[in-house]
């Protein structure tokens, strides 16, 4: 059996040019090769990143569902708690505000009944102080009247007295005037008879006596007019204090008859006031019925709320007792798949342990890396620590993957090489056998 020539004798068979244009097709082939291995390589990368990223955001939304549970759980303990607290709390709550209610309606009937005995009060003491201040009055001016008239009287009897004593004293003086003129006249008449001859002596006499008794009659009658000057001065001297309380009594019925006068504007005033304490009352006692029907039906709306609160609660029980009931089911659910899960994950475990002591020792020393190594420690550096060691099964998985990628595509090449190798030993062969050989021929046997 002939054997194989090997790759150095294939070489040394052929010319300089042609070794130097294999070795070069050699190289260009192994760079492609090695191109197409990095992009098969970034590809299964890209698939595997997009593959990880899809499951980091499902296990996201997973553990972001299980918080929200965990939450609503949560919330509707301390919901329930509340309205427990609330279920417990309203009927004393209620009791109490029925009790400050019905107190505070006992003290507004109280304060209306104090107030309408003070407005009652009020009215009797007004309605007294007026009796009072009439009845003052009207004596004060039947005193007035008859303290003027009994004035008047007393004056006018006293002044007519006087006025008789003067005529009465005038009269005695005219009496004794003529009475004594007469006398003159007799004693003339006497002396006329007795003695005719001393005329002029009885004249003398005469007008003596005329001028003694002019004397005395004007003495007499200065008297009487410094009697009659005394009695007025004395009168007015005795009438002074009766004038003055003559115009003091009159000054106050002047100011009587001005607070007379001001009494009906007083009177109006009071009755006003007495009509607004009436409207106010009747408006304080339209408020507290308003703020009573206004408590009534604000009683009613929260019996209403509170019932519809109870229905509101009992409906949020039982669908949460169905939310729970579900929950649980899905847990169930959830639990056995995470159990099965963690069995296919303990076999994978197990056939990568397998697979790991059945390599070949080439293939434990040699690793698959990326080449951008910056990035693959960013990537691996957020990762968890179970997720990164199944990143290092899907790093040998891939090297594993790429590396028969890789020699199909080497065993493809080579199978195309041998067949460009045989047509060029065919056809150079033919040439050799079509010219003479200086050397006997060597037959070739290509495998």
């Amino acid at each position: 059996m002939p054997r194989k020539k090997g790759k150095g004798n294939k070489l040394a068979r052929m010319s300089d040019e042609e070794r130097a244009r294999y070795l070069q097709h050699r190289a260009e082939l192994e760079l492609e090769a090695k191109r197409r291995k990095q992009q098969l390589i970034a590809a299964f990368t890209k698939n595997k990143l997009k593959r990880e990223e899809a499951f980091s955001r499902l296990n996201t939304a997973k553990i972001n569902e299980q918080w929200r549970f965990i939450l609503r759980r949560i919330k509707c303990k301390e919901l329930h708690e509340n309205v427990e607290y609330l279920w417990k709390n309203f009927d004393r709550m209620m009791k109490t505000k029925d009790s400050i209610i019905q107190r505070l309606y006992n003290e507004l009937d109280a304060a209306d009944v104090d107030h309408r005995r003070l407005q009652e009060a009020h009215i009797q003491i007004m309605d007294f102080v007026f009796g009072k201040y009439k009845q003052r009055c009207t004596r004060l001016y039947e005193s007035f009247v008859r303290e003027r008239n009994h004035i008047v009287l007393n004056e006018v009897k006293e002044l007519n007295e006087i006025r008789k004593n003067l005529e009465q004293r005038c009269e005695q003086v005219q009496s004794i005037i003529f009475e004594q003129d007469k006398q003159i006249e007799n004693a003339l008449m006497q002396t006329k008879i007795q003695n005719a001859v001393n005329t002029y002596s009885i004249v003398y006499l005469k007008e003596d006596s005329v001028s003694h008794l002019m004397q005395y009659t004007s003495n007499e009658i200065e008297k009487l007019w410094r009697q009659l000057n005394e009695t007025i001065t004395e009168y007015e001297r005795n009438t002074r204090d009766k004038r003055k309380q003559y115009e003091y009594l009159k000054e106050q019925d002047d100011a009587h008859h001005a607070d007379v006068a001001q009494y009906p504007r007083l009177h109006t005033q009071l009755q006003g006031a007495i009509k607004n304490l009436r409207q106010d009352t009747q408006a304080l006692s339209e408020k507290r019925e308003q703020t009573i029907t206004e408590l009534k039906d604000h009683i009613v709306r929260m019996g209403k709320k509170l019932q519809s609160l109870r229905q509101e609660f009992s409906m949020a029980r039982m669908l949460d007792a169905t939310q729970l009931k579900k929950l649980t089911i899905i847990s169930a659910s959830v639990l056995k798949e995470l159990q099965r899960i963690s069995e296919k994950g303990t076999m994978l475990l197990s056939l990568l342990k397998m697979c790991s002591n059945l390599e070949p020792f080439s293939l434990t020393v040699q690793r698959y890396t990326l080449r951008d190594t910056g990035s693959r420690r960013a990537f691996t550096s957020c990762m968890s620590e179970p997720f990164d060691k199944l990143e290092k099964f899907w790093e040998q998985y891939n090297y594993i993957k790429a590396d028969n990628i890789f020699m199909r595509k080497e065993c493809d090449k080579l199978s195309f090489e041998n067949k460009q190798l045989r047509n060029t030993l065919r056809t150079y062969l033919i040439t050799v056998s079509r010219t003479p050989a200086a050397r006997p021929f060597a037959s070739v046997i290509v495998s």
